[in-house]
């Protein structure tokens, strides 16, 4: 659902909770004017009753009185009448049945009253100076409240639709234009995550989309000076010069020593790879792949230090200090291994791009190596030779993806693991080493690692347009 079909849809349901909130407010308050009102006019009718029927009465007139009565109850439509003599004779008019209340009444005041109890009927006593003459009780049916009450709801119900239906079109149409604003923002944005940093926002006013346009084009005008500076200097200068995250976590010095854990990452099936692929895509596939595992070991907190060819070798630790982490290399590796067999599903075996990973744990020399613009900051040591050989390390079968390590790796990595003995291994080198296969071993391991996995895969998509938008 667009943007502006939602705000429409918001203001109709405001307005219609506005609207019964008045529809039972004003009813109740016409409720109560009703009451008054009919209640007002019976106690007024019932006093000049009372009035025409004194002198009658204290002349005994029976006759005149039941036709005053008669004329009072058709002037009242509906209503019922009975009347009490003082000497506790009763009479009866009309069809209505007297309640037990009614007949029980007697010497009352000669003020209006409403019988307790019963709501329609009313009572006087008909007095002559201080004599009682006797007491007359009076049902008035009154008026239908009830045609009145859906008068007044449908009519609120018109007024209150016709008055959505104005609101909704009048916020339909002005929120098509932040719409197109936050369209204008969107496709930079998506400009600026291809890397065009290029592209500027127009500034049409002054509001609060032109002042976030404004900052949005420091920020792309920003990040393309840095790009560039990058760009000549990030090969062969320091990265703390020209990147502001080496500026805030981290001051090195060249050619220091630094504990880390090493992950190579090895393509085991390269060669065969390559005489069944095409190779016009060999290098697109290699660099869509290996942008999948950089997410993966970035989301451990480690950093791929190079690539080349068919293979990847990834630093923890290092230029960053990183707690724990051995146990944040095993879980990447393995986080590598899952994300390689999804990749590889409903893929045919010629296809299929199989790797393998090795871990070691050791001390580096971090610094400066290469000449001219060639010159990368990076790391030299034993444990990236080990970790490559590890990563060539199999069990006899060219098919079988798994994380390999020198044994007692497992004393450093924590709880979470399990291990597989592989016995004595020939290393590239010639030497021989005792190795294991790393393997989760709690569930909480596996589930981080499949988190990671799928987040990876899904930041990998293509992104896709909104059609209905067209952005």
């Amino acid at each position: 659902m667009s943007l502006r079909m939602l705000w429409s849809l918001l203001t109709i349901f405001l307005v219609a909770i506005v609207a019964v909130v008045m529809m039972v407010s004003i009813a109740h308050i016409e409720k109560k004017a009703w009451d008054e009102s009919e209640d007002q006019q019976a106690r007024l009718l019932i006093s000049l009753l009372s009035d025409e029927l004194k002198m009658p009465m204290v002349a005994v007139s029976k006759s005149e009185v039941d036709s005053l009565i008669k004329m009072f109850m058709q002037q009242a439509s509906g209503a019922s009448v009975f009347l009490r003599w003082a000497n506790g004779e009763t009479e009866k008019f009309g069809e209505g049945v007297v309640p037990g209340e009614v007949e029980a009444l007697s010497n009352i005041s000669g003020e209006a009253l409403q019988v307790q109890g019963l709501d329609k009927w009313y009572a006087i006593g008909v007095k002559y100076n201080a004599t009682q003459l006797g007491t007359i009780a009076v049902f008035f049916p009154g008026k239908s409240w009830r045609e009145n009450d859906l008068q007044i709801k449908l009519n609120l119900t018109i007024t209150a639709a016709i008055i959505a239906l104005f609101a909704s079109l009048l916020v339909y149409g002005m929120s098509g234009r932040m719409v197109n604003q936050l369209r204008l923002l969107a496709m930079a944005s998506k400009r600026v995550a291809s890397g065009d940093f290029s592209v500027q926002i127009p500034i049409q006013s002054s509001n609060e989309f032109g002042k976030s346009f404004h900052q949005f084009n420091k920020m792309v005008s920003k990040l393309e000076r840095r790009e560039k500076v990058f760009d000549l200097y990030g090969r062969y200068q320091r990265p703390g010069l020209v990147s502001d995250e080496y500026d805030r976590n981290t001051r090195l010095d060249d050619h220091a020593a630094r504990d880390v854990t090493v992950l190579a990452l090895e393509m085991i099936n390269f060669d065969d790879y390559i005489k069944q692929c095409n190779h016009q895509e060999l290098m697109s596939d290699m660099n869509r792949v290996f942008a999948l595992f950089q997410q993966i070991v970035q989301e451990f907190g480690g950093h791929v230090d190079q690539i080349g060819g068919d293979r990847l070798i990834a630093v923890f630790n290092h230029p960053f200090d990183l707690k724990s982490h051995e146990n944040q290399a095993a879980k990447a590796a393995l986080a590598l291994i899952e994300a390689n067999k999804k990749m590889n599903q409903d893929i045919p075996d010629t296809k299929q791009m199989l790797f393998s990973v090795g871990l070691a744990i050791g001390e580096v020399i971090v610094g400066h190596l290469g000449l001219g613009r060639r010159k990368e900051f990076t790391i030299v040591g034993a444990p990236v030779a080990l970790a490559e050989q590890l990563a060539r390390v199999g069990d006899g079968s060219s098919k079988v993806q798994s994380v390999t390590a020198q044994y007692g790796t497992m004393l450093s990595l924590g709880h979470g693991f399990k291990q597989k003995d592989l016995g004595q291994k020939t290393l590239g080198d010639g030497s021989a080493l005792r190795c294991i296969h790393i393997l989760p071993g709690e569930a909480y391991v596996s589930q981080e690692v499949d988190d990671v996995v799928n987040k990876a895969f899904k930041r990998s998509e293509p992104e896709e347009l909104y059609g209905d938008e067209g952005w």
